[in-house]
């Protein structure tokens, strides 16, 4: 069963993300440079926007409902995942993804599907979507850069050009799917493929890390492993 709940978990987490996608789809369709489509196409957009960000707050209410399952029910399987907080890297210089190529953090990942990724000579399996790929990476560099991230939240990096929102707090205020997920900070998930690439890009600088210190690797199906 518990094998079955985590590839649930998995699809909502990547149907979210590929709404997300859409959004930032719809806005670059629009002709700007048309009054009256210009027009139509905000109000369209601003609807989708709100049932996306609705439907991303359900997606999550119902993984952390199925995570509590998974963590307190008798009804265990053989076949049951490692959990990913057990996934803290390993040291490798080259990694055998089957045929899975690797990408940099420099590439267009809308619709993709990664499983896993390289960050500082660091391998890190088992990540299915990219916020699993965002939370790891937020959990690797508090763990190497505590000092760095205890200041996260007073960055430019937390801070948005949206009034009355931030990325990054220690309390979840201000954010439509906060997540604690490391530091004893709330981070916002609400992002798309794409989105999530520019904040791992902009934490790098944080931190002072190359872009060719992380690799992507992605999966060629659409299936969850």
């Amino acid at each position: 069963m518990n094998t079955r709940i985590s590839k649930i978990k998995i699809s909502l987490e990547q149907l979210s993300e590929d709404l997300l996608a859409l959004s930032d789809d719809m806005w670059l369709s629009i002709d700007h440079n048309d009054s009256e489509a210009l027009d139509f196409g905000y109000r369209l957009k601003k609807d989708y926007n709100e049932q996306v960000d609705t439907f991303s707050k359900v997606v999550k209410n119902i993984n952390d409902t199925l995570a509590e399952f998974e963590k307190n029910s008798i009804l265990n399987d053989s076949s049951t995942p490692i959990h990913d907080t057990e996934n803290q890297g390993r040291e490798n210089n080259e990694i055998e993804f089957h045929e899975r190529q690797s990408h940099s953090i420099n590439e267009d990942f809308s619709y993709t599907k990664p499983c896993g990724m390289k960050l500082e000579n660091k391998i890190y399996e088992r990540l299915n979507t990219w916020k699993a790929i965002y939370r790891k990476t937020i959990e690797h560099l508090c763990r190497e850069y505590p000092k760095i991230f205890n200041q996260l939240s007073e960055s430019e990096f937390a801070k948005s050009r949206r009034t009355n929102k931030v990325y990054v707090a220690v309390t979840p205020n201000s954010m439509i799917c906060p997540e604690e997920i490391a530091g004893g900070l709330y981070f916002e998930t609400n992002l798309s493929a794409n989105s999530i690439r520019d904040r791992i890009q902009q934490l790098l600088r944080v931190f002072s890390i190359p872009d060719s210190e992380i690799v992507f690797y992605l999966r060629e199906g659409k299936d969850v492993d």
